[in-house]
């Protein structure tokens, strides 16, 4: 415990907390939020990707259902197209070569009308029931009514009771030319008006309604391609894929999603058509990224060693240059007892902060010495202030005592009066010279106040009666000394003017919330407004005041501010006054 409360260590420690330790958090963290990143990005892209193939593959699927459809409803010369044609070919019906011939003429021109306009269709097939077959190709003749009888397609549409139409990747027969493949057929079977005679309708699709899966995509990082159910891909290769036929026959259980393998540098997106729930898959490349999170992990490497380092230097640096100099000079002050006052100053020559602190030692080393030289002249001194002091004392004391024979003596000859005068005096002297504070109690205050008054009766003449309305719990409150005495000053020397009935003076006060309010009230002549806006200017803004005005009023001034002074801004003095009826003072201080 001693080695980590050590300065060194601190320091260390410290730099260590500032430097490295958020280097290391800002860099995993910044390394994490990466990866984050760059995975979300590179995995939405791909849904997306997939998710435009599959809208784009399944839209063109809708236009070849709708072009069946429209083939299915073409009328001609008001005549419905199929039907009629299915209802003439039945397998018990024979039909003359001219008939046939308008039959085709019919036909060619419905398929014309309506293939004008079908970017996805390259041909109509019409499967007779007797056998014969109308087909009508707008580029090539795939040839695929020569083998339709043994194709899987016919004989599922044909055997299916409950399925209408089949779509389905159809191969098509070796030409001249000895070239064969596939393409894709939409067939619908249908029945005549009455319903006794049976066709089938198919369309064959353009390569472009795979266009997207047949050739490269959009993906930068890999190509795609469609399979069945059972892992049979239909359209586009995929050689050397990873995935076996059990996780492809998987996919079509989920609308689309993502496949992680092993290496972490690769994955694959899918997403399901809505033809035979058919999956579209690509395959995604992490490597760019990985290569590029590689090289940005060597870099953050290199900078957290290249950090490590600079700060050692820092360290070592700090360390001789400023934290050597404070332990010796540690050392040298835990040492000061014992070597006496003997100091021998090495960085003189240092500017900064650590020769400054040696300098200051070095002079208050020699200070001290000096101050220990000069001790006993300043304890001599002490002790002829506190003779001073007593020797005050004494004659205050001789004050007292010489009032209070003063009052003894007036009793003996009967003159009240002066006994009255000397009594309240000297009380009043006591309650001056007896320092306790800047606060003495509220009832102290007011038995000063009495003091007060009974001297002002004898000097005036007059009576004046004091009468307390204090609110319980008030009197033991502190207040500033000499607090109320100037007002009262005040309210006999300008409003007993001229008055030859007793003079009434009312202390109440009042407990709002955490304030005392103390209110002096006198019976006296009261002041006009004009005089009370001029005093009222005087206590609140006396640096505007007329020159005149300065010597009016000074008592209310020093206890305005006073109050402001000890307490706050919240707290003050305010007057109020009706001419003829008297004047109230208002004082607001804490309740404490």
């Amino acid at each position: 415990m001693k080695f980590i409360k050590r300065i060194r260590m601190k320091y260390f420690l410290s730099l260590l907390a500032v430097s490295v330790l958020p280097v290391l958090f800002f860099s995993f963290y910044t390394l994490q939020s990466n990866r984050n990143f760059y995975n979300n990005q590179i995995e939405q892209a791909s849904k997306n990707e997939v998710r435009r193939i599959t809208t784009r593959i399944n839209e063109n699927y809708a236009d070849v259902q709708k072009l069946l459809e429209s083939l299915l409803f073409s009328n001609y010369d008001g005549v419905n197209c199929m039907t009629s044609l299915c209802q003439q070919e039945g397998s018990d019906k024979s039909i003359t070569k001219s008939q046939r011939l308008k039959n085709y003429r019919m036909f060619k021109y419905i398929c014309t009308n309506l293939l004008e306009n079908a970017s996805n269709v390259d041909g109509v097939y019409l499967f007779c029931e007797n056998g014969h077959v109308y087909s009508y190709m707008v580029n090539q003749n795939y040839g695929i009514e020569k083998n339709y009888l043994e194709a899987r397609w016919y004989k599922d549409l044909l055997e299916s009771g409950d399925s209408l139409e089949i779509a389905d990747m159809v191969d098509i027969p070796i030409n001249v030319y000895g070239k064969s493949g596939k393409c894709f057929l939409t067939a619908r079977k249908f029945q005549s008006v009455k319903g006794t005679e049976k066709a089938v309708l198919a369309v064959v699709g353009r390569d472009r309604i795979f266009d997207d899966v047949s050739r490269d995509n959009h993906l930068p990082w890999g190509n795609s391609l469609i399979v069945d159910g059972d892992g049979n891909v239909l359209c586009g290769s995929w050689e050397d894929t990873p995935l076996t036929k059990g996780q492809i026959q998987g996919l079509s259980r989920e609308e689309s999603g993502i496949i992680r393998t092993e290496d972490v540098r690769n994955a694959f997106v899918y997403g399901t058509l809505s033809i035979n729930d058919w999956v579209v898959i690509s395959n995604i490349s992490f490597e760019s990224y990985h290569d590029f999170y590689i090289r940005n992990s060597r870099i953050l490497l290199v900078l957290i060693v290249i950090d490590v380092l600079v700060i050692l230097i820092i360290v070592f640096y700090m360390d001789k240059s400023n934290i050597r100099p404070i332990v010796r000079l540690a050392q040298i002050m835990g040492n000061t007892t014992e070597q006496g006052f003997l100091f021998h100053n090495d960085y003189k020559e240092r500017q900064d902060e650590i020769g400054i602190l040696y300098s200051y030692y070095e002079k208050m080393i020699h200070q001290i010495d000096s101050l220990i030289q000069e001790k006993y002249e300043n304890e001599i001194k002490i002790l002829k202030s506190r003779l001073r002091n007593l020797t005050s004392q004494i004659n205050a004391h001789f004050i007292f005592n010489t009032l209070e024979n003063i009052s003894c003596l007036a009793q003996i000859e009967g003159n009240k009066q002066i006994g009255i005068m000397s009594k309240s005096l000297g009380d009043m002297l006591r309650y001056s010279m007896d320092y306790e504070g800047d606060f003495v109690r509220l009832e102290r205050e007011i038995s000063h106040i009495r003091q007060y008054l009974n001297i002002q009766e004898v000097r005036f003449g007059n009576e004046i009666h004091l009468r307390l309305g204090l609110e319980e719990g008030s009197e033991k409150r502190k207040v500033m000394r000499f607090m109320l005495q100037p007002i009262i000053e005040n309210a006999i020397e300008h409003g007993m003017t001229d008055q030859e009935k007793p003079f009434e003076i009312i202390i109440s006060t009042e407990r709002f919330k955490e304030d005392l309010i103390i209110r002096i009230s006198d019976s006296g002549a009261g002041i006009d407004e004009t005089n009370l806006e001029r005093i009222r200017k005087r206590i609140y803004e006396p640096e505007e005041v007329e020159e005149e005005m300065e010597c009016f009023n000074i008592g209310l001034v020093n206890i305005h501010q006073r109050i402001q002074l000890l307490y706050s801004e919240k707290y003050g003095l305010g007057i109020e006054s009706i001419p003829d009826e008297g004047t109230t003072v208002i004082l607001t201080i804490p309740w404490m």
